[in-house]
Parts: structure tokens; sequence; C-alpha cells
């Protein structure tokens, strides 16, 4: 009898939680690409100093761990530069790893893009946050970034999985319209 009140209590907050209103689409988040993107709703937290027109970096500055880190990817980089060639590859990687949030051609608005603090970067336009050379790349997918919102993908994926998946944004980054 003394724990009747759980029940009750317990439908209340599901129910609550799963009644929560949507934020108002921000032009940010819209699908439509009509609006220009405002520069402090694109990564909460991290003010960007860069235009959404693919300027490469903002306020973010390595750790001594990520420097060293940088040091052995740009180095990988060389050895696995044939899957450059590999993109399919590397499509069907991010279509399973990424595309949830990233979106199936890496412009943001994935199923879970919504639902997350920060919005996922298009790599297609905007300022790339932690860099746009292979090697940081490849450290921003091992390492995850935003306070763990993006996890990290160095234990999921192998080196040349993880190779594959980065020569695929590369791609991406390097035919935008107004790459740096």
């Amino acid at each position: 009898m003394r724990r009747a009140w759980i029940i009750p209590v317990c439908l209340c907050l599901q129910i609550a939680a799963c009644t929560k209103k949507k934020p108002a689409e921000t032009p940010a988040t819209s699908s439509e690409g009509a609006a220009p993107i405002p520069q402090d709703t694109i990564h909460a937290k991290f003010p960007l100093s860069a235009q959404a027109t693919g300027e490469i970096r903002n306020a973010w500055q390595p750790t001594p761990r990520e420097q060293a880190q940088l040091k052995v990817f740009e180095a990988e980089a060389t050895e696995y530069a044939a899957l450059k060639n590999q993109l399919d590859k590397g499509k069907a990687l991010f279509q399973l790893h990424c595309a949830t949030c990233h979106g199936t051609e890496g412009r943001s608005g994935g199923p879970a893009a919504d639902s997350l603090p920060v919005a996922p970067t298009n790599f297609h336009e905007w300022p790339i946050k932690f860099g746009m050379k292979p090697a940081e790349l490849a450290l921003t997918i091992t390492t995850g970034r935003n306070e763990g919102v993006m996890p990290p993908f160095g234990a999921v994926l192998k080196k040349d999985e993880l190779w594959s998946v980065v020569w695929l944004v590369a791609s991406w980054m390097e035919a935008r319209p107004n790459k740096p």
C-alpha cells in the first residue's frame, strides 16, 4: 500500500518525456537550406570565428595529447592514401555509423539530429570546428567531440575503415564551392 504512489508518478514522468514539444525549426536545422545559418546556432557552446562558407577554424586548440595523436594520424594518412579511390567502402561505413546524425550525404539532418543538443556538422557547407586535414578528421572520428555528443569510434572502426570514412568526408569538403 505504501508503494502505490510509484506507478502513477512513473507514468506521469514517462508521459511528460514522450510529449515534450520539439523546438521550433531554426535555420540551422532546416532541411530546405534556404535561409542562411546563423553562426551562434551551428555548434552550441563553441563560438565560431568563421562564416558558414567552409572556412576552417574556430577557437579549438589541440591538447598535447591530441597533438601527439595528430602526428600519428599524419603518418597513417600516407599509408592509407590508396583508400581515397575506394569511396564506396567509406559510404557504406558512413551509412552504418554516421548517417543517423550527419544524414546520408553528410549534410546534417539525420533522423537523430533533432534530438541532439549540438547540430551534427554539415560537411558540405559549415565551418569544420576541429580541422579539415585528414589527420584532424581521423582524430575527430576516433575520439568523438562535443562532450560526448559525438561518440568516439576508435574502438569501433578498424584502421582501414577509419581512413575510408576520413577520405569520404575529405572528398566532400574538397568539393565545397567556397573552400579555403
